[in-house]
């Protein structure tokens, strides 16, 4: 079936990539498929809504005072401003006017499922290790975009894509686009003449340093992740560990602890963490960067199904069923090339 983008016309084929020098290997190859569909929905759709920066290799980007159009939404303007309300103007990520913004196709997708009242279509999707990717009742789910963890003693908050919670259940989303790696420990990143770096560098090790009384900067400055860690991985807290196993797998876990730590307190069976990515980019794969992060985590959970998988694809294919967003499958298929799995 021809699928029909929001003007009427069929779904366009990608545009050659601007200025790309070709495909040398599997990452510059997803880069320039993807660069292909996002300026070809830029020339369809933002005639003269994109900044002045150089288009070789870039992907379109648009000015600030049309930030919203960076995202998908419907002709009914009630429910397409419910959508663009669903995260506020402050809490967007510096680049959520690019159009390979993470934030922004997070946003379109599940602040739609929201706002459709379709949180339904959820139920019955199942992630790669076989468990639900979601809820198996997610009709009675509040759904939070951009969701504040508040029970982690953090100077900087943990921010969660998405929190799915039914009550009994959390769902903590991590969605992906072209990322190439989840985050990491900053601390052993930080470098003479930052504010914090007399007080919280770190070398990379799990043990008492620089004079600290506590094996962890943040443990040091009252942040609590090393209370609950070692009830969700491996992890004992209560010796030297070279490396930190926690720096290389620091969104993830995070993810977890805001899966299972709350104001209801601390429940390792409570909740589980889903990372949504795009099934085509190299790094996700078994020997790309992201992948050896998330199996890595996944080897060291002492609960299973902690942390589960899903591609974009697979995740759109539930929703095929609901007419009213085809013009959301017609989006996503026509400016990022995700297709139904």
């Amino acid at each position: 079936m021809q699928r029909i983008c929001p003007d009427g016309e069929p779904v366009p084929e990608p545009a050659p990539p601007r200025g790309a020098a070709g495909a040398v290997d599997a990452a510059a190859g997803y880069d320039n498929v993807l660069l292909g569909h996002l300026w070809g929905w830029a020339d369809r759709y933002h005639t003269g809504e994109l900044d002045d920066g150089p288009g070789n290799g870039r992907p379109p980007v648009l000015r600030a005072e049309s930030a919203s159009r960076s995202l998908l939404v419907p002709s009914d303007p009630t429910k397409a401003s419910g959508i663009m309300s669903a995260i506020p103007r402050k809490a967007r990520h510096q680049w959520f006017r690019s159009f390979k913004s993470s934030q922004a196709l997070t946003q379109s997708v599940f602040a739609a499922l929201d706002c459709f009242g379709r949180l339904d279509l959820l139920e019955g999707v199942i992630a790669e290790c076989g468990r639900p990717a979601f809820l198996e009742d997610a009709r009675s789910a509040s759904l939070v975009l951009e969701h504040e963890v508040r029970s982690l003693g953090e100077p900087r908050r943990t921010s969660v894509d998405v929190l799915l919670d039914a009550h009994s259940r959390r769902v903590a989303v991590e969605c992906k686009l072209t990322e190439r790696k989840f985050g990491v420990c900053s601390r052993p990143q930080l470098r003479p003449g930052a504010p914090s770096y007399a007080e919280q560098h770190c070398d990379g090790k799990y043990h008492v340093q620089r004079g600290r009384s506590e094996r962890c900067a943040l443990t040091e400055i009252g942040v609590r992740y090393w209370t609950y860690l070692p009830h969700l991985f491996d992890w004992a807290a209560d010796g030297d560990l070279w490396p930190c196993p926690f720096s290389e797998v620091y969104q993830l876990a995070r993810n977890a602890l805001a899966a299972t730590v709350s104001e209801r307190g601390f429940d390792p069976d409570s909740g589980h963490v889903l990372v949504v990515y795009d099934a085509r980019n190299p790094e996700f794969a078994a020997d790309g960067v992201a992948g050896r992060q998330y199996e890595s985590a996944i080897s060291a959970c002492r609960i299973p199904g902690l942390i589960r998988r899903l591609s974009w694809q697979r995740l759109v294919n539930a929703f095929t069923c609901a007419p009213e967003l085809a013009y959301l499958l017609a989006g996503l298929e026509g400016k990022y090339g995700i297709r139904p799995e």
